[in-house]
């Protein structure tokens, strides 16, 4: 694609693209010429994370007044935590020790609907505006939300439904947060990461080195009624006090 702009006093073509500026001599019948061409752009992270950094500065004055402090908004994999995204307290420091929160969203699920792209942000913004009141909204390492969390979700433009495995974690939009959402007049992420990808099958000139397969002697006992699990290295005979049931060994 590639449009004309004449300029009488020109005397180069330019040739713009998002990453590159080409200067060539140009003439067109006896006038001068400036060529305006635009290229297709190059695959970079850098539009989604801006994207976010937005959506977060739209969400905050919309739904939190402004209160809360800009975090770290990263993307990263969601490896072994099955979940959209997670919230992480001060993470990072700045080379004068200043500490801030993450936000992380990830990335192969960046191919949903951006109105649940949007509902994964809000919520771990829900996590960061609890964090800065001093509340802790989550337990059993993260993964069981409080009525903390549900509490201050349904005040910031969210719906909470709980759920047996994770508390009050089941997050969906309000119907006057979609509303506003429409009016951003947002369009879905064009780049997401490969859900498929494996690096075993896609890396090349690596420093290989045989692994043998890992071997473990640790069993893992489970209640049936909370699904608190722990793990020992041998059999052994453990009740749950909180439910008074004697937890289950899994296969």
């Amino acid at each position: 694609m590639c449009g004309e702009l004449f300029c009488g006093n020109g005397e180069e073509e330019i040739a713009i693209s998002d990453s590159i500026i080409v200067i060539e001599p140009f003439a067109r019948k006896n006038r001068r010429a400036i060529l305006v061409k635009t290229y297709p752009k190059e695959p970079s992270i850098m539009p989604i994370v801006n994207g976010l950094e937005l959506l977060f500065d739209k969400f905050n004055d919309k739904f939190f007044e402004s209160s809360l402090s800009r975090p770290v908004i990263t993307l990263s994999e969601e490896g072994r935590r099955r979940a959209f995204g997670w919230f992480i307290t001060e993470k990072w420091v700045d080379g004068k020790k200043v500490k801030y929160h993450e936000i992380n969203i990830c990335p192969e699920y960046l191919d949903r609907p951006i109105e649940e792209v949007c509902g994964t942000l809000l919520h771990e913004m829900v996590h960061l505006k609890n964090a800065q009141s001093g509340l802790k909204d989550c337990h059993r390492n993260g993964l069981y939300h409080t009525k903390k969390f549900q509490i201050c979700a349904e005040q910031h433009g969210l719906n909470v439904t709980k759920t047996t495995k994770h508390g009050w974690s089941d997050t969906s939009l309000k119907a006057e947060t979609l509303d506003f959402i429409k009016t951003l007049k947002l369009e879905a992420f064009d780049l997401f990461q490969n859900f498929n990808f494996s690096s075993d099958d896609n890396t090349e000139g690596g420093d290989e080195v045989e692994r043998k397969p890992k071997t473990s002697s640790s069993r893992k006992y489970v209640c049936s009624k909370c699904e608190l699990s722990i793990r020992a290295t041998k059999e052994v005979r453990v009740r749950c006090e909180d439910c008074d049931v004697l937890m289950q060994e899994l296969e």
